[in-house]
């Protein structure tokens, strides 16, 4: 544990040290304690960290190589050799993203059903990025980690998912293999790494989904999309504060397989540094790349926090509760509490002054720390009685940073068009909700927490509304519970609109009375206002039941009593319905219907995404200068806000 004996400084100039000379340097600290130091100036002519709004010369490299395939998969996608509705050149490409939610198993499983209809269509060959979140995230993580993907299709590697949640998940928690997890974990805490409770869920989700494939990382990802031949796959996660709701404050994290960083702030790394030691920009301490399960783990932490009712261990003041109000109850320190897992002390080293002394020690601190974690994960015990210490923890890789808090997330922001008063208070739904998103990061802490970013809201824009993404069709898939099959759809992505207008990103008008008028349908198309040019369109397809009732595929009616008994079913209405948050085993039968659903549900819709793909290629015709913008625009007030009075924009 650090104690404070109390502060000195020391000049660096010129005439106190020169540069690549060593200096012992004394200095006394309080009245009587006196400290030599060897001090060596230089120069450091690089960082570990990227500093930059712009995109990474890699993914920049892939974005070229996808627009070769995507023009290709376009021609082909629309049936046409000529025409006026085709790209023309590069420019002319649309970029197209696909979001998956979250919503734990139901939105693996409804998500699976999705990219196997895109990828049949031939859609997903037209389509730049691929983003998800918590659920989503365990989907895309299963298909992006398998050894054929994506020479074999969704449908073989489906079906390897069915077969894999099928069978009860508490079998993983028998003793042998909580013993085998928690001696995993030791050898990651003796290396000087945090530890906690989202390390051993991401173990026993990788042990569920990607069984065999438990040492592969997210950097193995790359030979997935080097070529273009894939979608760029982004996933996500929150930072939050001990002390500040996730609803008031929350700083989105972005991995992707080149890079993991915060574009709030343009910090970036390689996937290969997330978790190790930074100070100022540089790795200090070089771990081993995390592999992918623990940060499957992370991204779908909520459920962690949420162990007991995973596991249908349920206290009586909230077995009626749905997951979405568990959540909406958690205060911050139910997620980043103090818990026997970690701690902040630094590992013991191993002297040379006496190895058997220090071998035997290390020895019996493992067999304790195992013994007691042991105990705690088979016994009655506040491991899974609270929710506290469940987030995930890792080294704060901002240590020291000076922020620039004055800088915009984009230069593109007081651009583009500004929307009258009334429009950005129709869009609030609860005034508290981002009120403090502007504040930054603590550069001072050691470690920071990272959670599911369902916590906040449940779609996964913030990753493809960075502007340097320019992305032109944003097709969104929401799994998210409903309080009824026939419940309006739009709460989160209400919450994302509002996210995006706090943060001046470009957002088509949310107009939630299109329930009214249209009633419930699979999906809802929202495009941006005239002289938005800068704006995306999105459709937005909901979890609902609705023609797949009557149509076993599009266009083809049910007809026999079997075939009418399958697509009958509900969602959220049913009490006994298998597709609660948290349910974590399904049948083959409740698999293949949701799978199904949303395979239909896609395919039923086919031609309101070709026609927005039309649509996209038109106006980058038109607006040549499509997410775009000169230097001469920008004036220096853009940047910088000199109000110290204002909210502060990061």
């Amino acid at each position: 544990m650090d104690e404070t004996l109390g502060s000195t400084t020391f000049p660096i100039s010129c005439e106190t040290i020169r540069i690549g000379q060593t200096k012992e340097v004394p200095f006394l600290i309080g009245k009587v304690t006196k400290v030599f130091l060897e001090m060596t100036l230089e120069v450091c002519s690089s960082t570990d960290l990227r500093f930059s709004m712009a995109l990474c010369d890699k993914e920049k490299m892939f974005r070229q190589k996808r627009k070769e395939r995507v023009m290709l998969g376009i021609k082909n996608l629309l049936r046409m050799e000529k025409g006026r509705c085709l790209p023309s050149s590069h420019r002319d490409v649309p970029v197209v993203a696909v979001l998956g939610s979250g919503g734990g198993f139901r939105a693996m499983v409804g998500f699976s059903g999705v990219m196997k209809a895109l990828y049949e269509s031939g859609v997903l060959d037209c389509v730049t990025y691929v983003a998800g979140l918590s659920g989503s995230t365990w989907y895309m993580s299963t298909l992006y980690s398998h050894p054929d993907f994506p020479t074999k299709g969704p449908q073989e590697i489906n079906q390897e998912l069915m077969k894999s949640v099928s069978s009860n998940p508490l079998f993983l928690l028998r003793p042998q293999n909580i013993k085998r997890y928690i001696e995993a974990l030791w050898k990651k805490k003796a290396c000087g790494q945090p530890v906690t409770f989202t390390d051993i869920f991401g173990m026993l989700i990788g042990e569920t989904l990607i069984h065999d494939r438990m040492n592969f990382k997210m950097s193995h990802m790359q030979d997935k999309i080097n070529e273009g031949q894939s979608p760029l796959p982004l996933f996500t996660c929150l930072h939050v504060k001990p002390d500040v709701s996730e609803l008031m404050f929350a700083d989105w994290v972005e991995f992707s397989p080149y890079e993991i960083g915060m574009a709030k702030y343009g910090t970036f790394m390689p996937p290969d540094m997330f978790g190790s030691k930074f100070f100022m920009g540089t790795v200090v301490t070089k771990y081993e790349e995390n592999p992918l399960h623990f940060l499957m783990g992370i991204w779908g932490s909520a459920f962690s926090i949420l162990f007991n009712r995973v596991l249908g261990v349920s206290s009586s003041d909230n077995s009626g509760s749905t997951m979405e109000e568990e959540l909406e109850n958690i205060k911050p320190q139910h997620i980043v509490g103090e818990d026997g897992l970690d701690g902040d002390e630094e590992p013991r080293k191993v002297g040379s002054e006496n190895l058997e002394v220090e071998e035997e020690y290390q020895k019996n601190a493992q067999a304790s720390w195992v013994q007691r974690m042991f105990t705690a994960m088979i016994s009655d015990s506040t491991l899974f009685n609270t929710r506290e210490g469940r987030a995930g923890k890792v080294h704060n890789f901002m240590l020291g940073l000076n922020l620039n808090t004055a800088l915009p997330y984009s230069p593109f922001r007081d651009l583009m068009y500004q929307n009258s008063v009334e429009e950005e208070e129709s869009v609030v739904t609860d005034p508290d909700e981002f009120d403090r998103i502007y504040e930054p990061l603590d550069v001072k802490s050691k470690k920071i927490h990272v959670v599911d970013s369902g916590l906040t809201f449940n779609l996964p824009y913030p990753l493809i509304l960075r502007p340097q993404r320019g992305v032109d069709l944003i097709i969104s898939f929401d799994f998210s519970a409903r309080p009824s099959d026939s419940s309006p759809p739009f709460k989160e992505i209400l919450l994302a609109e509002k996210w995006a207008k706090m943060n001046k990103l470009p957002f088509p008008k949310i107009d939630p009375k299109v329930f009214d008028r249209e009633g419930l349908k699979e999906c809802y198309v929202f495009k941006p206002e005239k002289g938005y040019k800068n704006c995306p369109t999105v459709i937005h397809f909901v979890l609902a039941n609705i023609n797949f009732r009557n149509f076993k595929a599009p266009g083809v009616p049910r007809e026999t009593q079997k075939e009418k008994e399958y697509g009958e079913f509900d969602i959220f209405d049913d009490p006994e319905s298998p597709y609660s948050t948290f349910n974590f085993r399904y049948s083959n039968q409740a698999f293949k219907q949701l799978h199904d659903l949303m395979e239909f549900n896609t395919l039923n819709n086919i031609d309101v995404i070709k026609e927005a793909i039309i649509d996209s290629i038109k106006f980058r015709k038109e607006n040549p200068s499509r997410c775009s913008v000169s230097l001469n625009d920008i004036e220096a007030r853009k940047y910088f806000n000199k109000d110290p009075h204002s909210k502060l924009h990061t």
